[in-house]
């Protein structure tokens, strides 16, 4: 079943912010102040946490790891790169590109780092993952996760957010319409110190400070069109730590700090690193949106090749593949619609399974029936409650249907009821329908987008790429922001640049 959202339109990466009192220090000073907070730091290894090992499996089973062992490989060398020369450099860390297509990057403590391929998509050079990367090695050497263990760690990395409140556990999972990030940072102190480290970290691996400032100049902008476009349709928007309009990107006194605590003021003996075009060719062939794994939407239907299905939803409904469900609605967000999927259990028919998995609903359970698809047999009921769309007040159409030693589960509400259906409830009916087989020539459909890298010339002009972009508007602007330009630069002939094919 799909496990992550549909494209989160950019959204910030991390929080690269500096020393807000940057512009008054003398530049010296604040060379003192940061080697003197890394030399402080003992080089004593770090005992594994227990609470990461155990959150290691759970986000594995969340997100799912990126089948790519190149980039797998990649990443985790740049990691290591920068790792090796932090304060914690005999520790062992370990650097996982998750299968998520967000923007973001996390860690639950020593040694674990994570990073959304979704990031990978939207930075332009190896510098600025090495410094993205410094960033959340800086959270491990300075302790915060544990610090923040006291709020629990997986409750922080694994909850998402709710635009629609439900008092209803059975229906809790229809409230996910415009879920936020998942990891909401570790406070502005903690934050900032993270940025400080982070860069002295990159540095010292011999990366260009400069492209620390240049991500978070890049990603401000990008949290900037996504609050824009998230007021105009009417949503909250999908950013990361949200620190950003509080906080300067790093200026020149700040990042010739970071040289100075590094002992690099004048660069290393052989200049800094930037891989720009290096980066940008490891990206080629990656995936642009869902995954294989988790089911591809194109135009209102949905494609999974593994589960060997497709089922559609009515044209002008936004249909996003999220992490552990596929989520419809129309363009009001009055009437919604998901479908998550579980085991089914031996020698349970759907009846049996629809009516134990109701139970404890908040809500009686009415109008029982049989409910076939294409030759899946299943069952439907209704519950009195539960709807996110009125305080729970408001009835919930149920329907599962057996597959392949699957049980899919189709939840439906709408404002408006008819009784104790849901207004919407004919419709509901009808997509749970459409679920059928792939047929052979379907199977390329579940094939994912993919980012192609290219070499501009003079004629080359980035709009003429949009329409191929599977987003429902802003394309132009989603192929700026992916490849640094936006609002309005222009690719340089000879420059690599990114598509979606």
């Amino acid at each position: 079943m799909p496990s992550t959202p549909r494209r989160m339109h950019l959204s910030s990466v991390f929080a690269a912010a500096l020393i807000l009192c940057a512009g008054v220090l003398p530049s010296s000073l604040l060379v003192r102040e940061a080697a003197a907070q890394s030399s402080s730091r003992t080089a004593k290894p770090m005992k594994e946490s227990e609470t990461s090992r155990r959150a290691h499996a759970e986000i594995i089973k969340a997100y799912g790891v990126y089948e790519d062992q190149a980039i797998q490989d990649y990443v985790s060398e740049v990691g290591q790169r920068v790792a090796r020369v932090s304060d914690l450099p005999a520790n062992e860390f370990k650097f996982l590109v998750i299968d998520d297509e967000s923007i973001n990057a996390f860690t639950t403590g020593c040694c674990y780092v994570y990073v959304h391929r979704g990031l990978l998509l939207n930075l332009n050079s190896e510098a600025e993952l090495a410094s993205v990367l410094g960033h959340e090695v800086a959270h491990v050497t300075a302790r915060h996760p544990q610090k923040r263990q006291r709020q629990g760690i997986l409750a922080t990395v694994l909850a998402t957010g709710a635009a629609i409140a439900t008092g209803s556990s059975a229906v809790a999972q229809l409230a996910n319409i415009g879920a936020g990030a998942w990891l909401q940072g570790y406070g502005r102190e903690n934050e900032l110190e993270a940025d400080r480290l982070g860069l002295i970290y990159s540095a010292k691996a011999g990366y260009r400070p400069e492209a620390m400032a240049e991500t978070f100049e890049m990603f401000k902008r990008g949290e900037s069109f996504e609050i824009a476009r998230a007021r105009a349709e009417g949503r909250e928007p999908r950013i990361y730590h949200g620190l950003f309009s509080s906080h300067p990107a790093p200026n020149a006194r700040v990042i010739q700090a970071a040289k100075g605590a590094a002992k690099l003021e004048q660069g290393p003996p052989g200049g800094w690193v930037d891989h720009r075009d290096e980066y940008l060719r490891k990206l080629d062939g990656m995936v642009y949106g869902s995954s294989r794994a988790q089911g591809i939407v194109r135009d209102n239907r949905f494609y999974h090749a593994d589960m060997g299905i497709t089922l559609a939803f009515p044209r002008g409904w936004t249909v996003e593949n999220q992490r552990d469900r596929l989520l419809a609605y129309t363009v009001a967000k009055d009437t919604i619609m998901q479908l998550t999927v579980q085991g089914a259990p031996p020698n349970q028919s759907p009846r049996e399974f629809l009516l134990t998995f109701l139970r404890g609903s908040g809500g009686s359970v009415v109008g029982g029936e049989q409910f076939n698809s294409n030759g899946l047999d299943g069952y439907t009921a209704t519950t009195t409650g539960g709807s996110p769309l009125d305080g729970g007040t408001g009835p919930v159409r149920w329907i599962v249907l057996y597959r392949g030693g699957s049980a899919y589960i189709f939840a439906g509400a709408s404002k408006s009821s008819r009784g104790s259906v849901p207004e919407a409830d004919g419709l509901f009916r009808s997509v749970a329908q459409t679920m059928r087989s792939l047929k052979p020539a379907e199977y390329p459909l579940a094939e994912p987008y993919r980012i192609r890298v290219r070499q501009a010339t003079e004629t080359t002009d980035l709009a003429t790429y949009a329409d191929a972009v599977p987003v429902e508007k802003y394309q132009k602007e989603e192929l700026l922001l992916i490849n640094g330009l936006y609002p309005d630069k222009k690719v340089q002939p000879g420059m690599l640049y990114k598509v979606v094919e």
